[in-house]
């Protein structure tokens, strides 16, 4: 790895990336930052991306100047963060740029009077505090030019993902770091540097100390990223899916039937991703868990047992670092367990048809269509179209309609209502 302090400068003639490949609220906030003498680079993902003629999510900016200079700069900008500010400038439309002053890696040797996160430092520095080569690549909007101080211009043309610094103390660092190795190795499709990847094991433990929250956070990024089952298949194979979700990510990882069943509907659910009809959280997880959820209502429930509390005592029980929210997490249970009852009913012809009213029967619907078919069907109710289909001697019960009740009158006999009225009057003093 070529990690030295005289950066490797790769001239506009070398290289694929043109100004018109960059957001123009992008380029506003590049150029005006260098018309007033500050150093003003694109950074990051952004570069990676584009260099991978790729369009990049986001376009992020770093420079010398200080969040207040920034501020003064553009009136449309907002300073964010405790530890570290940043700055965001606004545009219409709700599009955001960010914009981050250079920062090093505080001297243990010096007094620390301030957090040292908020310790300012040079380009090379801000480049070494990265923590994948392939992130740590700067656009020059000066000169048009890349600059590299950590071989990420070598990483990209070996198509490899390689650690900045020493494997084992950067994962110390942040956990969270042996994720992102294999997200933009699996989703790029690279081989990962050998350090990089054998100190991954010995430090996977260091994960369940990260916050359950910024765990579920970095979840969603990937499966709602279109490569969720590269990705996901990736963070098996390194047994990363025990540490997020327990007992279930170890059914996940080691039953080869479960495996291949989240594999295909990762993929399915990849799709829809995108092809803009990304599903909600809750149709999400509950496609997500099917695999193992219908693995234990087999093994462990009973034909008349309450199959939604053994899902959410099982959940429970698990010992998941990630923290799912309780709403989506029992959103998914409640739409697994119909799932589960409409699978019955397409075996056995059996269907309780009240399942219909259920709150979460539209998204065990969808599920149903994804799961079965592998694909969304619009306008239709999936299920009933296939229950219909299997057991057509049903159709007329899988339409159910209320009767309405006649209303039954008793004949009275011949001067009861006489009779009746005399005793009454006879009361009367």
């Amino acid at each position: 790895m070529n990690q030295t302090r005289e950066p490797n400068i790769l001239p506009r003639s070398s290289h694929t990336i043109s100004r018109r490949d960059i957001d123009p609220e992008a380029l506003k906030v590049l150029y005006r930052l260098a018309r007033n003498g500050h150093k003003a680079y694109l950074v990051g993902g952004a570069v990676r991306d584009l260099l991978l003629g790729k369009r990049p999510k986001d376009f992020d900016v770093a420079t010398d100047a200080r969040p207040g200079q920034i501020k003064k700069l553009f009136a449309n900008c907002f300073l964010i963060g405790r530890r570290f500010r940043l700055a965001h400038i606004h545009f219409r439309g709700g599009k955001i740029i960010e914009v981050a002053t250079f920062r090093k890696d505080p001297d243990p040797s010096e007094e620390i009077q301030t957090d040292p996160h908020n310790t300012f430092g040079s380009p090379v520095e801000d480049a070494f505090r990265r923590d994948i080569t392939i992130n740590g690549l700067f656009y020059d909007i000066n000169s048009f030019s890349i600059i590299d101080y950590v071989g990420g211009l070598g990483d990209i043309s070996r198509r490899r993902v390689c650690i900045i610094g020493e494997p084992s103390a950067r994962y110390a660092e942040d956990p969270v770091r042996m994720w992102r190795v294999l997200r933009y190795a699996a989703s790029n499709g690279f081989s990962i540097e050998e350090r990089t990847a054998g100190a991954i094991a010995g430090n996977l433990h260091l994960l369940a100390s990260c916050s359950g929250s910024r765990m579920y956070e970095e979840f969603n990024k990937d499966l709602y990223s279109g490569s969720s089952a590269e990705i996901f298949s990736l963070l098996m194979r390194h047994s990363l899916f025990s540490v997020l979700f327990g007992n279930v990510g170890r059914v996940l990882e080691r039953q080869v039937e479960v495996n291949d069943e989240l594999s295909r509907l990762l993929a399915v659910h990849d799709r829809l991703v995108l092809s803009g009809n990304t599903p909600s959280p809750s149709v999400s997880y509950s496609l997500l868990l099917w695999p193992w959820a219908r693995i234990v209502m087999r093994d462990k429930g009973q034909p008349d047992s309450d199959k939604m509390k053994l899902l959410a005592d099982e959940l429970a029980a698990s010992g998941m670092s990630m923290i799912i929210p309780k709403g989506i997490r029992a959103s998914a249970v409640h739409v697994l367990e119909i799932l589960d009852r409409m699978m019955q009913a397409l075996e056995t012809g059996r269907m309780r048809w009240s399942l219909l009213k259920k709150a979460s029967y539209k998204d065990a619907v969808f599920v149903f269509s994804l799961v079965t078919q592998g694909r969304l069907t619009q306008g239709e109710d999936a299920f009933r179209a296939a229950y219909t289909a299997q057991h057509p001697d049903k159709t007329d019960k899988a339409n159910p309609r209320k009767r309405r009740r006649r209303r039954r009158f008793r004949k009275r006999a011949p001067g009861a209502g006489h009779q009746a009225a005399g005793q009454e009057a006879s009361r009367i003093p």
